[in-house]
């Protein structure tokens, strides 16, 4: 018959092993036979009582091995008692020392021995013998020592009273930190505080310590809180920092030993100075409030009371655990009947400090959305979208006049679009990008559904633009006018406007990519939905520069400046135009930059008495339009004389070694080393580089000179000097045709070009059309010039 304990422990199955004892030093094999966990009463009196087990009615409990040859026999027969500790060696091996100090191993056939010996005595441990322990000693994997292991013991605990002084105090300390060691006993430990309200306990130890100002009982308690903070122990974490629980704890941390004599003020702050805790709208979850002060409260404890004591452990924990808490907090906002709840705040008859704080709310909101997983961001964006987000920033950048408010709100447009910026488009554009398994006329309807949800979304996205323009325009607040170039950048970036940003390779975009690549095709292989995604993109940027970018470059275009304190917008707009004109596409950008005369105005701005930042902005912009290698704007800026302002910077900058001699030089060696680079592989066009090269050392040759410590300067006079006459100018002469050719307007240069600069910038290019233009402005070769054209004149 099997018996079981009281506790429901039960007699092993026998195992074969082999029975050493060890005697001289030396492990004699006693035997081979079957090892079984065996209860059964004894004679021997229990230590605590002085009772034996037959008269307390308990079963002692014993490792029993039977001769495989005389089962009869019994090799061993140990109980298990006292405080022996039972080791288990690799995987089949279990070596102890009993109470008469004699050792012992058995060595078991299979390691499902062991296993279920070892079982048995941890069962043993947790019930009946508290005081025995089994320890796992395994072999480093280098052969080198041997790594132990707790896997069942006694776990030493401090004390739970109340009245504690401060020896028992730095007992407790001594006892964590030895805990510390192994997982079993941290286990121990931790199960500890959380089922004896040990917590507690320290608090009002702590409370009566500091109203006797117990100086060293109060940085012991210091100490063992943030000992316990280093078991990495999620739930004590958490209890750490509920309402019955946080201000103990902080009062605690108040005290540091590293700073004995100070104190710091957490509860103070908790109670008065720092942020309470308010409901915009009211929450009726009791959970959800618990959930968003602990954040807090966690937040409070990782960044300022622990900030100097975390390890890396502790403080990737702790940061989880306020993950795990912000992403319930998200889920919970994002529900469809709370977000109706926060947009209603922003009705016209809402009282605007709800407004105002509604926009807080929502600002925090998308802060947290910063530490979450990409698909949760864009889940929790896309719901306050579909909520009604225009309503925000109609409110802020329409009635609004406080500048912290509309900082908070373009914060939010800089963080959603910059994610991705096709959720500040209306909702509706999801359904462009979803797949569609419909028939052709379906997908015809559709199209043409989509058709109109892109006028929706453009009219969108150009009244952002808007408001945003007349806030960097109009806005005084210096903080304000950055963040709103920031999402301006954003906005206007090509592949950014379609949702392609330096994320493209994300997998949330690449769903939209390939989606919109699986469309349904109609009859000529052509996608709808990419075509009417193109146009989309075209229309937005036709509309901004119809609608918005006369508003944002009105200084630019007007031309007058006489406020210095715009200066620094004039900064912010100059780098725009640099950016429209690298990235949008070079027709459209260039049309508007020049019938508007915005780089002969941005020329002017280098002259003072403008800041040096703006003048050298102005020459960066500048160099960065000559770089693009645009013919119509080389022809414009020569023909202006847009670089007699540079010129003039550098004449006042010459021998100095400073900012401004640095970007001109740069500037400078651009053009070289272009203008170089052009007549080493000249193929008989024209250059733009060689011809603003000859204008610049024809007009400016004393300047060049006077750079005498760069080489590039007198590389420009000696390409001007050695250039062959290579292009035939005709009889008119070349000076004069230069200026003939660059003293057309822009617009009539365009025309008489336009067929040809359609076809190239729509990828069109005839090979024979460019065959014919290349020998046309092929000079004629110098033996026919000089022997036919010379003597004819």
């Amino acid at each position: 018959m099997v018996k079981m304990t009281q506790d429901g422990v039960r007699e092993t199955d026998s195992k074969r092993v082999k029975v050493y004892i060890l005697e001289d030093n030396e492990w004699k094999d006693t035997g081979t036979g079957f090892c079984v966990g065996k209860l059964s009463e004894s004679d021997a009196l229990t230590p605590a009582t002085g009772e034996s087990d037959e008269e307390t009615g308990s079963l002692a409990a014993y490792l029993v091995v039977n001769d495989e040859a005389s089962p009869d026999k019994t090799l061993l027969w140990s109980r298990l008692e006292g405080n022996i500790e039972y080791q288990r060696q690799e995987e089949t091996l279990i070596v102890w020392k009993d109470l008469s100090g004699q050792d012992i191993a058995l060595s078991f056939e299979e390691s499902t021995g062991c296993d279920a010996l070892c079982d048995f005595i941890i069962q043993i441990q947790k019930t009946t013998e508290s005081n025995i322990s089994l320890i796992a000693v395994r072999s480093n994997d280098d052969g080198m020592g041997s790594v132990h292991e707790i896997i069942t013991g006694p776990v030493n605990l401090p004390s739970n009273e109340l009245q504690q002084d401060e020896k028992s105090l730095m007992d407790a300390l001594k006892i964590f930190n030895e805990n510390m060691a192994f997982e079993y006993l941290r286990t121990g430990t931790m199960d500890f505080v959380l089922k004896t309200a040990y917590l507690l306990t320290l608090i009002r130890v702590f409370e009566n310590a500091e109203s006797k100002h117990r100086l060293r009982e109060l940085l012991l308690l210091s100490n063992i809180i943030k000992t316990l903070t280093l078991y990495n122990h999620r739930d004590v974490l958490e209890q750490m920092v509920d309402d019955d629980h946080i201000m103990g704890i902080v009062g605690i941390l108040e005290y540091d030993t590293e700073f004995p004599f100070s104190k710091a003020n957490h509860r103070d702050y908790l109670l008065q100075a720092g942020p309470h805790f308010k409901e915009v709208v009211p929450l009726k979850s009791e959970e959800i409030k618990n959930i968003i002060k602990k954040t807090y409260r966690l937040q409070f404890l990782k960044d300022v009371v622990l900030v100097r004591f975390l390890d890396d452990h502790t403080f990737s924990m702790i940061s989880d655990v306020i993950l795990d808490s912000q992403n319930c907090i998200i889920d919970f906002i994002q529900t469809e009947h709370f977000l109706q709840r926060v947009m209603s705040l922003f009705e016209i008859d809402a009282d605007m400090e709800k407004k105002r704080d509604g926009v807080r709310m929502l600002h925090q909101c998308v802060q947290i959305t910063k530490n979450l997983e990409h698909a949760e961001k864009s889940k929790f964006f896309k719901a306050l979208v579909r909520a009604g987000l225009f309503k925000i920033f109609d409110f802020a950048f329409g009635m609004e006049t406080d500048s912290g408010i509309r900082i908070l709100a373009t914060d939010m447009v800089i963080s959603i679009i910059e994610h991705d910026i096709l959720l500040i488009n209306a909702v509706q554009s999801e359904q462009l990008h979803q797949p569609r398994l419909m028939d052709q006329d379906q997908d015809q309807r559709q199209l043409g559904d989509t058709s109109s949800l892109s006028q929706s979304n453009a009219s969108s996205d150009i009244s952002l633009l808007s408001i945003l323009s007349q806030i960097l325009i109009t806005d005084k607040n210096m903080g304000l006018k950055e963040q709103v170039v920031q999402a301006l950048n954003t906005l206007l970036h090509p592949e950014g406007c379609m949702g392609i940003d330096p994320d493209y390779n994300d997998p949330g975009n690449m769903d939209i990519i390939m989606g919109l690549e699986d469309q349904p095709r109609n009859g000529n292989g052509e996608n709808p939905a990419m075509d009417t995604l193109s146009f989309h993109m075209k229309e937005y940027f036709s509309n901004f520069y119809t609608q918005v970018a006369p508003i944002l470059f009105g200084p630019l275009m007007e031309g007058v400046y006489e406020d210095s304190d715009e200066d620094v917008l004039l900064i912010y707009l100059v780098k725009l135009v640099s950016f429209v004109a690298a990235e949008h596409n070079r027709r459209v950008s260039r049309d508007f930059i020049l019938e508007h005369n915005i780089l002969a105005n941005i020329s002017k701005l280098i002259t003072s008495p403008h800041m040096l930042q703006l003048q050298l902005t102005a020459v960066r912009c500048l160099k960065g339009i000559v770089s693009l290698n645009d013919e119509f704007y080389h022809k414009y800026m020569i023909s202006n004389n847009l670089y007699e302002p540079i010129f003039d910077l550098l004449r006042r900058n010459l021998h100095d070694d400073n900012m401004a001699n640095s970007c001109l030089l740069d500037f400078l060696k651009t053009i070289a080393s272009q203008a170089l680079q052009a007549k080493e592989h000249h193929s008989g066009e024209i250059s733009n580089f060689i011809l603003l090269n000859k204008h610049l050392v024809e007009n400016f040759r004393k300047d060049l000179m006077a750079v005498d410590y760069v080489p590039f300067t007198q590389e420009m006079i000696r390409i001007y000097d050695t250039e062959e006459e290579p292009y035939n100018w005709g009889a008119g002469g070349k000076g004069r045709a230069i200026n003939d050719v660059a003293k057309r307007t822009f617009s009539e240069a365009s025309d008489s070009l336009s067929s040809s600069t359609h076809f190239e910038e729509e990828g069109v290019t005839s090979t024979f059309k460019k065959a014919m233009e290349k020998l046309a402005a092929a000079p004629a070769p110098r033996s026919l010039e000089k022997d036919f054209l010379g003597n004819g004149s």
